[in-house]
Order: C-alpha cells, then structure tokens, then sequence
C-alpha cells in the first residue's frame, strides 16, 4: 500500500512539471494532499514493522535523461539514530532542490560494509562510509536538507537497466557537482589520537604564502640548510617528532587518491573539507596538507643527503615513502581545482594522474576526467558504456588518443601481451610501469634524456589485413639471447645502504649473472660488469643538488664513475657474504662521499623496479627488458619513439603472415642516442596487434 502511495506522489510531481492548467494543476494538489495523508499513515504503519523486515527499496525509472534523484535527509528521531530519506526526481538547475554534494571514498572493494538506513520508508543500504558522514551532516549541519550521493542517487545493482542509467548519470557528474549549492568533502573520521594531527595541520595553514615560498627547495627559492632552519623557527615538527607517523595514516586515506575526487574536487563551486565534525575551507589542502608533505620531503633529503651520519632517521625515511604518492595526488587535485600550469587534454590528465589515483573500475580511470577535459566533443566520442568490455574500451581509448596526435603514449602504457587484448591498446589497470612512466603526453622524455630514434618522426596507420592491427615504421636491431630467470622486485624500497645489504637477493643474482656471462661477450669482465650497473638503472640518476628537478643521464654526472666504483665495491662485498666466503658481521668502512653516491644511485631503482637484465643476441650488449621477456624476443625501435620495445613474433598460420606483440619497452646500452638508426639500417613496415 505504502508503495503506490509513493509511487502516486511521483506520478503527480510528473504531471504538473509538465501541465500549465490552474484547474488540473489544483485538482492534482488535491490528489498530492489526500495522497500525502494516506502516505503518512502508512508511514506510521511501517513504524510498527522493523526496518529490517520491510520491502527492499527500488529505483524507478529517471523522467529524462537530464533527470537525477536527490535525496531529502530527515532529521533524526527522538533515541533513533537511522538515516532516513525521501527520494525526489530533478535536474541539476532545479532551484526547488539546492542540494549538497558529498565527495568521499567507498573504501577497497574487497572491505566494503554496508549500513542500513529507510529510503521512502524502505530498506535500503549504503556503504559505511557514506553512512558515517550523512550521520555527522545530519548532527553538523542541521541546515542541509537536500543531498546528492552516488550510492544513494544512482542505482548500483548488475541490471542491464541500472548500467544504462549509471552510463548517463557518470557522463553526467561534473554537471551535478558544479551546480551543486555546496560539496562536503568527508575525509572520514577523526580518531583520538589525529586530533593533534588537524592543530598541526592547522599551523601549517596559518603561515604566509610569502613565508611558505622562502623554503621551496624544488622551486630554487632556499637550499635545504636554510629551508631546514627557517622551519624550525615556525616551530614546525622536527624530524623526531611523531607527528610524521600520525600525519603518514592521515594522508593515507582514501579520498586522497580516488580517481573521481579531481573532479568533485575541482569543479565544486563552494567545497568543505569534513574530518570527523570539523570543517575545513578548500585551502586546507594546498595550505595544509600540501605544506607539511613538502617539509617531510626536505626533512628526507636532509636526512639522506646531507647529513654527516651514516645512520638514517627510519621514521622519516619510512613516512616519506608512504606520503610522496599522496603528495602528487594532492598536487594534482589542486592544481586540477586551479588549473595552475594543468593541460585538460585527456591524455595529458591520464598522464598527470593514472600513477597516483586508483579506481576499482579501470574504466573510471577514463571516465572521470571526462568532465575536466578541453576536447571538443570528448563526451561523444568517449561516450560512456558500463556495459561495453574493458579490452573494447581500451582500444576507443588509445584509437581516440591516437585521432588526437598522442598515437606514442599508449603504446609505451599498453596492455602487452596479454590474453584477450591488442597489445598496443591502453593499460587501464597496472599503471606503475617505471622506464615507461618517463614517457609524457608528447611521446618524448623530459629533456630528451634518450633519442634511440634518432629525428625520425612517428608514422603510424591501421593495418589492411587485421581488425585493430597497428602499423607502424622502424628498425628491427636484435634479439634476446640470455637473460637472468629473477627480476628484480616489484614493490622493493632499496633506497639505504643496510637496505642494499639486507635485500642483497636480486644484486646478488644479477652480479652472479653478470660473472656468468662475461665470457660470452666482448668487453673486460671489470667493464661489462661496470657496463651492466650503470644499465640496472637505465643510466639515470638524481644527483645532491637537483632535487625537484627530475633525472639526467648518469654518463652527464661529473661523478658517475666515481658512483659505480661505490656501488660495484659494495655489491661485491654483499655478493660475497651471500655466498659465505665473507662472514655476515663484515661491515664495510665507506666514507660520507660514497655513502651519498650509495644513496643516489639506490633512488634511481625506482624507474626499473620489476624488470631483469638481458644479452642482446649479435652484439652481446646489456640490456633492461620487462619482467616477461623471452629467449628470441625481438629489440626494434620505432621511428619517432625515443625508448626501443622488445616486440614478440606471432604467426597464426592464416595465411596474413607474420604480425608482433608489445611485450614493453627495454633500456639498450648504446643504442639510446641513435647509434643504430643512423647507420644505414633499414626502415621496415612493423605489424603490431
């Protein structure tokens, strides 16, 4: 009965959006009153029955394809802490329904829980979080009376017709959060122990941006000595204090790194930070949080490069590690909220924020910076389609950057040969591709660290004999012969020098590689092996001085021998003791110089974490391939790709010939500056599917 009441009250609000008529308008008033009563009575009747044994709440249909629901947050009952709701249709300008919109984070998938709460007077469930914060809205902000939340107002079940309605709603979001009165950004709850976490964020805030300015290290404006003593006179934490373990769980919760937070974020007329039952204005972030990762940033680099102890402050070291991921992510949200030095190309948004921000849908990673782009007509040639397959979708993605002349970037941040996939489509799920990450929207490096390619320019077309087969021109320069069976770890932090020796595993085997195959090859054993330390890295290295700047070849560093003589004497030593012909309590004596080498070259793994040396074939020349390459894979390098790729062969007998698969992208010793494309080698076509 409550049902068709609820039903017939929709049914009137319908009707007179749409009729002009004062009779009819006043006969379905009537109707909408007498209609209300018998709604309230059953209401009172429901009351009588625990909301747990009511009907389970379904979504009608949308009116339009403009409509969205909001939902009308009841105040709290006397000794009834249930959330209750009634359900309206709108469109995003209704100025009947000014509602608010809550920007916070599910959680893992895998650990999602799910609250009870009444939508016009039956069960429903939201996830916890959004439960907590609509609890602390209601209790905070009595005022608000309309809000707008995605588990709330879009239907989340499997049908076929709440996939449809989720498509059109999602191509739909940033219209909703900029027209929205206000946005709550629910950073969660705010335990005990954090809240002198939030004062001290708050001293963060309350300095100047004049003064904040004086101790930019990246920017130039101080060195790390003074920026160090400057922030010790603001009475900020010291690098002791615990402040930097409270402040590493804070930033580490969700919303910090949720792909559809830039937009929520950014396109919010009047956003609020919500930490428990504080509130915070949207500066809190670039003021606040921002600032105190940036000063845990120069409390590392001291720490690890400028002081005179061998022994390093774990607690810094370990916080930073945790906290630089999120601080990019909170740069980026800013810089999307103030368009400060921010291209809206999509690609140049999937490049700013693919290795920052996780999305439980790899579609979303797409998806939500649809709403922040520039291109023209984007929402129609990547319109939204839940129900279409992701290896579908990658491909639209990658032909679309392709239309807009960023044809390089997905190939480099391709699937590879995967089961299923075209190769050289966009990776959607697995981001974290370090040598490949150094390739940026245009196809190239910052400041043209490699150019394997030579001035040859991309040239690229659709194959005429396979469905989504890519051609493109280049060089085909060798194969892998020999390579060692380990890779090194993914997710390894080998970043001191106990680190070095405690994690000796992977340094041992690629040494033991290196003295197992200097005989198959034409160098001095002591020069491949050097030849081998310096590939290990893809010969890149941030050196003292250049923090904030990014990496430069470490052939260009005044002092890079000097570095691999460092890092070849300790690995000896290390392999030594791994196989017992040295005792495990030998220490090696190193002094403050090379101990600093020692640290700079260990942040250099950073961009070959999970890869694995290799020998080339016919010019027995190292080589740093992805994890999965194999015996016979080929080295080519494409015109107008700067990194070459290690391409595997496929014939599938039908009679079209010969086509390669992507495995990834591969550091080749001497022949990262054009050594081999300009020696007359030929330029052949290059089938890639």
């Amino acid at each position: 009965m409550y049902e068709f009441f609820r039903r017939f009250l929709e049914l009137c609000r319908h009707i007179t959006g749409r009729i002009r008529s004062r009779l009819v308008l006043r006969i379905v008033s009537n109707l909408q009153s007498v209609a209300a009563r018998w709604k309230n009575k059953c209401l009172r009747f429901c009351d009588r029955t625990t909301l747990e044994k009511r009907d389970r709440y379904r979504y009608t249909r949308l009116e339009s394809s403009q409509s969205i629901r909001i939902v009308e947050l009841l105040p709290a009952r006397l000794l009834d802490s249930t959330l209750r709701f009634n359900v309206h249709q709108a469109s995003v300008q209704d100025r009947r329904f000014a509602y608010t919109a809550v920007s916070y984070a599910w959680g893992p998938p895998e650990t999602v829980t799910y609250r009870l709460v009444e939508c016009d007077g039956l069960r429903a469930y939201i996830p916890a979080t959004l439960h907590s914060a609509l609890s602390r809205i209601r209790s905070q902000k009595p005022n608000i009376r309309y809000i707008w939340a995605d588990a709330l107002c879009i239907d989340q079940t499997d049908s076929a017709a709440a996939k449809d309605e989720k498509s059109a709603q999602v191509s739909m979001m940033d219209q909703i959060f900029a027209h929205a009165r206000e946005v709550i950004v629910d950073l969660g709850e705010l335990r005990y122990e954090d809240r002198t976490v939030l004062s001290t964020l708050d001293h963060y805030s309350s300095i100047s941006d004049t003064v904040w300015t004086s101790v930019n290290v990246a920017a130039g404006t101080a060195s790390v000595e003074d920026s160090i003593r400057i922030l010790d006179a603001l009475h900020f934490p010291a690098a002791q204090s615990a402040f930097w373990k409270s402040f590493q769980r804070f930033i580490c919760r969700p919303w910090f790194t949720r792909v559809w937070i830039i937009q929520e974020f950014a396109l919010a007329y009047s956003p609020q930070f919500m930490i428990g039952s504080h509130f915070r204005d949207s500066d809190f972030l670039p003021d606040a949080v921002a600032r105190a990762a940036q000063h845990l940033g120069i409390l590392y680099i001291q720490d690890s490069f400028y002081g005179s102890s061998p022994i390093r402050n774990t607690a810094i070291a370990e916080a930073y590690f945790y906290v630089l991921v999120k601080h990019q992510a909170v740069y980026r949200i800013h810089c999307a909220r103030n368009r400060l030095g921010y291209q809206r190309s999509l690609c140049e948004l999937l490049d700013g924020t693919t290795l920052y921000f996780e999305a439980t849908d790899p579609r979303d990673r797409v998806y939500a910076l649809l709403g922040l782009s520039d291109d023209e007509n984007i929402k129609q040639d990547l319109y939204v389609d839940y129900k279409e397959a992701e290896n579908d979708f990658a491909i639209r993605v990658s032909l679309y950057l392709s239309r807009r002349q960023f044809g390089i970037y997905p190939l480099y941040h391709c699937v590879g040969d995967v089961e299923g996939y075209v190769s050289w489509a966009l990776n959607l799920t697995n981001t974290r591709e370090g040598l490949a990450n150094l390739i940026g929207p245009s196809g190239y490096t910052k400041r043209d660290m490699y150019r394997a390619c030579g001035p040859a320019r991309f040239v690229r077309k659709m194959s005429d004999l396979r469905v989504h087969g890519l051609t493109v021109r280049g060089w085909t320069v060798d194969t892998i012969s020999l390579f060692m069976e380990r890779s090194m770890p993914h997710d390894a932090q080998l970043k001191t020098p106990e680190d070095l020796e405690t994690h000796a595993v992977w340094q041992g085997l690629a040494l033991d590689w290196m003295l197992s195959v200097s005989h198959m090859q034409p160098r001095p054993e002591d020069e491949f092996v050097r030849t081998c330390w310096r590939t290990v890295i893809a010969d890149l290295v941030e050196p003292s001085g250049g923090e904030g700047h990014g990496y430069r070849r470490l052939r260009d560093w005044p002092n890079s021998d000097r570095c691999i003589d460092t890092v070849d004497k300790v690995q000896r030593v290390a392999y030594q003791k791994w196989k017992g012909d040295l005792p495990e309590s030998y220490k090696m004596k190193l002094t403050g110089t090379e101990l600093n080498d020692l640290r700079i070259y260990a942040e250099s793994f950073s961009n070959t974490l999970g890869r694995k040396l290799a020998l080339s074939k016919e010019t027995r020349t190292p080589c740093l391939v992805p994890y999965d390459a194999c015996e016979g894979d080929t080295i080519v390098i494409i015109q107008g790709c700067q990194i070459p790729f290690i391409l595997r062969r496929r014939d599938d007998g039908d009679g079209k010939g010969a086509y390669f698969r992507i495995v990834g992208c591969a550091y080749v010793h001497g022949i990262m500056d054009g050594e081999t494309v300009g020696d007359g080698s030929e330029v052949r076509d290059i089938e890639i599917w």
